[in-house]
């Protein structure tokens, strides 16, 4: 099974630190996003591959990572939508920004999809930091918004079947509203599991500075 890190995305807010370099290469308590998403993928026992802009190919193969190319968007999901081209297969996905802290409930949640019976699987958080809302009750809701406020909120990393590809955009350019919600309406069985550790998404420089500050504490702490 594969784990598809969707880094199509023009990363202009980090360019100040990356040098236009993609920001998996930045680097937080010593170690660079990509290398800890490949650590994470060889303990889920996944295969790694990025989803990348041609430009930064090279950079990701010289660093033994396959790749898919992506030109035609830097948005997530529209990348994500387009994977359909190269799995045929369950597959997990991430968005190459994402610092997740803690890996256990993170395999945890890979062995469970992977016990059968679900068509999609997610981590939620007691944040509405992340644009997919997540709200529990009485039934599981998705919303896809940067407005109002909500108790919990998805981290970006999943883990689907292909035929949930149904419910992306269709012409594999332009999104087409929630996907995750259409597949609850439709029936689907999908998994939430609350995951209750850091998570950092490096949008901006700023961000960056928060994990490492995180890090740094937690080094000093041990």
């Amino acid at each position: 099974m594969k784990l598809v890190i969707l880094a199509a995305g023009l990363g202009t807010r980090m360019r100040v630190v990356t040098g236009g370099r993609p920001k998996l290469f930045v680097e937080a308590g010593g170690v660079t996003l990509l290398e800890r998403l490949v650590a994470l993928a060889a303990r889920a026992d996944l295969e790694p591959v990025v989803v990348a802009r041609p430009e930064s190919a090279a950079d990701f193969r010289a660093a033994g990572v396959d790749v898919w190319l992506e030109s035609g968007t830097p948005d997530m999901m529209v990348t994500l939508s387009n994977s359909r081209r190269h799995v045929r297969e369950p597959f997990a996905w991430v968005a190459g920004d994402m610092l997740i802290c803690d890996e256990e409930p993170v395999l945890g949640l890979v062995r469970a999809f992977r016990s059968g019976g679900w068509d999609a699987a997610f981590l939620y958080t007691r944040s509405d930091r992340f644009k997919a809302k997540f709200v529990l009750r009485p039934k599981p809701e998705v919303l896809v918004t940067r407005e109002g406020v909500y108790p919990f909120s998805l981290v970006n990393f999943g883990l689907q079947v292909p035929r949930l590809f149904s419910c992306m955009p269709g012409d594999l350019q332009t999104p087409r509203g929630n996907f995750l919600q259409r597949a609850l309406d439709q029936g689907a069985p999908v998994l939430f599991r609350e995951y209750l550790g850091e998570v950092f998404e490096i949008d901006t420089p700023a961000d960056l500075e928060t994990a490492r500050d995180y890090f740094e504490r937690f080094a000093r702490a041990s």
